[in-house]
């Protein structure tokens, strides 16, 4: 079946990755131009939101999200997804209506055209590799913490290789969170890695339809001391597997940035 499945699949990932480029090239220079200036930040937000949405509905994916009632209205908070598809990333921006911070690998940088989005300084690029870089990086986030805005990692630091399995959770953003008494939002992409699967143009699974998207209660960190990093980092795994309908490993096994 997915053998006659795949010219389908070659021919929508063409088509979405002519969409995205089609349409950034058309708002690139209103980016420029929001980007330039930290006090238009917010604006050029605004922007990446109805690019993202506008992507989702031209290539035909529809959102379904349950939960969005649990995110908080106000103060920092980390924004804490599985790292499913090439999709996820629109879809936080066409969920999150309150002006966040993306955190990135530093690879993203000699992304084309794309790294528009995390090179202007609004969004914050992390070399793992790079003491200096990282602390630099991390007074950053809390700097952005500070100033109440929510921050947005992906815990397993890129897309897992076999989605929709998750990959070992890093310790960076929990660590965060407990550092600076802020609560973690975990959210679970459920079938995003139908929609757009990150396996190159002959392979994974590609096609139009629906995104479910499930925010859970955000998890408090305040009281909790930095000796229970693992645990936090547990809880937020087992919570995100949930919805998935896999077989979770029955050791969790943890991941320093």
């Amino acid at each position: 079946m997915d053998y006659f499945l795949l010219p389908l699949r070659v021919l929508y990932k063409i088509y979405f990755l002519s969409i995205f480029v089609i349409t950034l090239i058309i708002v690139y220079p209103f980016l420029i131009y929001y980007l330039a200036e930290p006090k238009r930040f917010p604006k050029a937000f605004v922007l990446m939101e109805w690019h993202a949405y506008l992507i989702l509905v031209i290539t035909g994916i529809h959102l379904k999200v349950k939960g969005i009632e649990n995110i908080p209205q106000k103060g920092a908070f980390i924004i804490c997804p599985n790292h499913t598809s090439y999709v996820d990333i629109f879809c936080l921006y066409s969920i999150f209506r309150r002006y966040f911070v993306f955190i990135g690998k530093q690879e993203i940088e000699n992304w084309p055209l794309f790294h528009i989005y995390y090179t202007s300084g609004m969004n914050i690029l992390v070399d793992r590799h790079n003491k200096n870089s990282a602390i630099k990086a991390l007074k950053r986030m809390s700097k952005e913490i500070d100033k109440g805005n929510p921050l947005m990692i992906f815990p397993e630091g890129t897309i897992s290789k076999n989605v929709p399995k998750l990959a070992p959770f890093k310790s960076g953003a929990f660590a965060l969170a407990i550092q600076k008494q802020i609560p973690i939002l975990p959210v679970t992409f459920v079938t995003n890695w139908k929609r757009l699967q990150r396996s190159g143009l002959w392979h994974g699974k590609a096609g139009p339809g629906i995104a479910e998207v499930i925010i859970h209660k955000p998890i408090q960190t305040k009281g909790v001391n930095k000796e229970s990093v693992g645990k936090l980092q547990s809880q937020a795994y087992h919570i995100i597997c949930g919805p998935l309908s896999i077989p979770m490993q029955n050791s969790y096994s943890m991941q320093d940035n």
